[in-house]
């Protein structure tokens, strides 16, 4: 794994949501193809958590929307992250969003990245 795609990474796992977003942009800006859709939406869960840790769910609702869509768009290109566990995490995190909203008690499910078997 490259070292600047692992920092951020690190960053991500330990709930360093603006650390990890900022190292993926950088990495962002230099991509092309299907790995800039990817990295696209990693940046978009990263803010997304972010946000809704500090109570803007707004916020955290329409960029994992969007993550949704640049995940799918780049998962030919998503090494070493399993694009499909990763969704199914945004997923339950939304839904645990909604939860919260409609006023039940529930802790949102923040994640680490899930990686694909070597």
């Amino acid at each position: 794994m490259p070292e600047r795609f692992e920092k951020a990474c690190t960053h991500f796992d330990k709930g360093e949501y603006f650390e990890a977003h900022e190292e993926w942009e950088e990495l962002w800006n230099e991509a092309y193809g299907p790995r800039h859709a990817f990295l696209q939406g990693l940046i978009q869960v990263a803010v997304a958590l972010h946000h809704a840790r500090n109570g803007n769910f707004r916020g955290a609702h329409k960029l994992l929307a969007g993550a949704l869509a640049y995940l799918e768009k780049g998962a030919s290109d998503s090494s070493p992250v399993d694009v499909g566990k990763l969704r199914d995490f945004v997923l339950d995190f939304e839904l645990a969003i909604q939860a919260i909203e409609s006023g039940k008690n529930k802790q949102l499910p923040f994640f680490k990245l899930p990686y694909a078997a070597s």
